[in-house]
């Protein structure tokens, strides 16, 4: 098989231009909207209407209102129904409708009022965000604008959401963001419908929450010597009365707060601060890598779970909502497996292996939180020897674990790495720094929460959908907003829309002009790269580039010099010639002037009867390579480079064998580079060179090899378990520095 190679002409089919029924730009798309001719306008006169008996009806009038005030200017009054107006008025109206749902709402504009009917005060805010979005963009400015008539079409919405969780997460343990940045996030959740924000406050590298009792998690827990070798002191936390501050902000927004406090792994943060909860009795330092690490809490001794109690005990009245979650993930059990304590645990419970004994684990904890009223949520490792009754699983290594889940009863909240790590790139690798890993927009958006295995019954106990964004690379505020915008939207249509009602190719049409308000938020986004173009493309002779851009207002430049690309370069108005080796950069230029990342094209002519790579894949579960011997590849095929970029795989759980000849100009010592996310060997004529095995995150081992002048095969071996699907190789020596193994230098024989 050959991918990613260009014969003579390459076109893609695109949406630019394409207008929609109804040509409105509500996100998440509502179930039925019905369009009608004229307009309702609001006024400095027009009132905002409630029940007085509703004191959440109130604050929803009262958050309209002072929208409302921000960009117009208009001091509305917030009234009563009593007397009601004749007309130009805003009407928060409830009902007690079965068919509306909790969440659900009717939206209904006349052109003299305006309708918000709904069983429940979170309908109603939903139906407030909805007239919010059918305003003029300028709606959403941060200060008054002047010469816009506030114009809202006359249409009826009727609408619900899917599912009951509609989530984002956040991780403030790797990178620590301020109290008013939790706000400006949570402002973003609730403009998107999307009731669930999952705060990540304590990991190996940082723990960010206040606990009186044991002061030393924020003297000790919340400050790192350095990350990844900057050699700067770093750090932070909220006192419980910033975490209230937060909680009650979200509550205002109909949003729930699960608080995530990892265990019995991801814990050096607890160690540094308390080393007698570990198993050996060193001294432990808080994170400064990313990764995964031995050392966790001891399951064996029962000061653990006093720990653990009395962090519940504060935890627990700081969030009012159902679930707490306590991780779960990524436990090693090294340190178990050899403790004195742990193997007495496992003695005098009867537990046949350390992974009955992290299920132990997790059942005390989820003990702990049924007497305080709370339910527990992990990660699907806690389904490994045998999952604790009443638990809720969050599915990401794959969909395999939230299945196994509801088919035994346990809610399941799917939120896979294939489609909801925002960590991930989101489209052209180089663009930002990320984990790895590649999650467009478009594989977002197709994602169906519900897996084809489940009957309808187990299918109930799916209860949605959130996007996870892990901050190892994203030190900044504004990382994480470019990273999360505009995924987000797509997720929050994942969430609320039903299936029959999704279209990709409309839903893109409906978020152009969701651009614009963001920028009048104050949010950085990711402008969408044009289409056609981006990363390493193989060609055999000269060729047509068809290049489209995704946002019909949008302009899109080029050079083929090298240069980076900007409104001054070449504009693009027609297919672009390329001839045999040429590297094409090009951007999209919003008509606010915003950019998109330079999408970098390395064109390579090879000749396919001499270069290439061929492939074995093989799907399965392993935690170390295989023995090949004993499995038949699921498929074959040959590529152009040794890495995965052109192999078609699933997201997890697979394994790949690839395998090449290079010729050496001259006899000398060569080093072999080898970054792979899970593990790997490379071999150079059947002697292995490198030895990467293992489950570990993106890591790099090099192996010298006394090389001949002449040709030497190559073979490279690697399995994905679960992460970021990376695999790469490079080579020094014979005078050469370090560099990537090229197309053109890797023969078939």
């Amino acid at each position: 098989m050959i991918s990613k190679a260009f014969h003579v002409v390459v076109l893609f089919t695109v949406f630019v231009g394409v207008a929609y029924a109804g040509d409105y730009s509500l996100i998440p798309k509502p179930q039925r909207v019905e369009m009608r001719g004229g307009n309702f306008t609001v006024t400095a006169q027009t009132k905002i209407v409630f029940f007085a008996s509703n004191t959440m009806h109130k604050y929803s009038a009262e958050f309209l209102a002072g929208y409302l005030k921000t960009s117009t200017g208009y001091n509305l009054i917030v009234q009563d129904t009593t007397p009601l107006p004749k007309d130009n008025f805003i009407l928060l109206n409830a009902v007690n409708d079965e068919t509306m749902g909790k969440e659900g709402y009717q939206l209904d504009v006349e052109a003299d009022r305006v309708f918000i009917t709904a069983n429940t005060d979170a309908g109603i805010f939903y139906g407030v965000q909805t007239l919010l979005q059918s305003l003029p963009t300028e709606i959403v400015s941060r200060k008054p604008i002047t010469g816009i008539e506030w114009k809202i079409q006359c249409m009826s919405v009727n609408d619900k959401p899917r599912f009951p969780w509609r989530g984002m997460h956040l991780d403030v343990a790797r990178h620590f963001f301020p109290k008013e940045f939790v706000k400006k996030y949570i402002d973003l959740l609730a403009l998107y419908k999307m009731n669930t924000f999952h705060w990540h406050l304590t990991d190996d590298q940082g723990w960010r929450i206040e606990i009186k009792k044991y002061p030393k998690l924020t003297e000790v827990g919340a400050w790192r010597k350095q990350t990844v070798g900057d050699n700067t002191r770093y750090g932070g936390f909220y006192t419980q009365e910033e975490i209230k501050e937060v909680v009650e902000y979200a509550r205002q927004r109909f949003i729930t707060v699960v608080p995530e406090i990892e265990m019995p792994g991801h814990s050096l943060s607890v160690l540094a601060a308390y080393p007698e909860l570990a198993c050996t009795n060193g001294r432990f330092e808080v994170g400064t890598e990313w990764g995964v690490f031995e050392d966790v809490f001891c399951a064996g001794n029962d000061k653990t779970f006093d720990f653990i109690k009395d962090v519940f005990d504060e935890i627990c009245p700081l969030f009012p909502g159902k679930y707490v979650h306590i991780g779960g993930d990524e436990c090693p059990k090294a340190r178990w497996d050899v403790c004195p304590k742990c193997k007495a645990r496992m003695r005098a419970e009867g537990l046949k292996d350390s992974h009955e004994l992290q299920s132990y684990f997790i059942k005390r904890a989820e003990k702990l939180l049924a007497e305080k009223g709370k339910s527990l949520v992990g990660w699907d490792e806690i389904l490994e020897g045998g999952l604790a009754p009443n638990a809720t699983v969050m599915s990401w290594r794959g969909i395999d674990g939230g299945i196994a889940a509801a088919k035994s009863g346990h809610d399941v909240v799917m939120t896979p790495t294939s489609n909801c790590y925002f960590d991930y790139s989101q489209s052209v690798k180089g663009e930002a720094s990320t984990v790895g890993g590649n999650v467009p927009l478009d594989v977002v958006y197709s994602y169906d929460p519900v897996p084809a295995e489940l009957s309808s019954d187990e299918a109930k106990h799916i209860l949605g959908s959130q996007g996870n964004v892990w901050s190892e690379w994203m030190p900044t505020t504004d990382q994480v907003e470019y990273m999360v915008l505009p995924r987000l939207c797509a997720m929050s249509e994942v969430g609320w829309t039903f299936p029959s009602q999704k279209n990709y190719n409309e839903f893109v049409y409906r978020l152009e002009s969701h651009y614009d308000r963001f920028t009048l938020l104050g949010y950085n986004y990711r402008v969408p790269t044009p289409i056609g173009l981006g990363g390493k493309r193989i060609v055999f002779n000269d060729s047509l580039i068809t290049v489209e851009s995704p946002i019909s207002s949008a302009t899109i430049f080029y050079t083929f010099d090298g240069t980076t690309p900007s409104s001054q370069s070449l504009r693009y108005e027609s297919p672009l010639l390329v001839k045999g080796d040429e590297e094409v950069k090009c951007v999209l230029v919003l008509p606010n002037g915003k950019t998109s990342g330079v999408v970098t094209t390395q064109f390579t002519l090879v000749d396919p009867k001499i270069n290439g790579v061929e492939y074995a894949y093989y799907e399965g579960g392993w935690d170390y390579l295989p023995d090949y011997s004993m499995f038949q590849p699921d498929a074959v095929g040959k590529v152009f480079d040794l890495s995965l970029d052109d192999i078609p795989h699933r997201p997890d759980n697979f394994s790949v064998v690839l395998s090449t000849n290079i010729i050496i100009d001259k006899k000398g010592e060569y080093v072999f580079f080898l970054t792979s996310d899970d593990g790997s060997k490379l071999y150079v004529d059947n002697k292995i060179v490198i030895d990467n095995d293992g489950l570990h995150g993106p890591k790099e081992i090099n192996g010298i090899v006394l090389l001949k002048k002449g040709k030497h095969k190559v073979r490279v071996e690697m399995f994905e378990r679960a992460g970021n699907q990376s695999l790469s190789v490079a080579l020094e020596g014979g005078g050469y520095p370090k560099h990537t193994l090229l197309p053109k230098s890797l023969l078939i024989k």
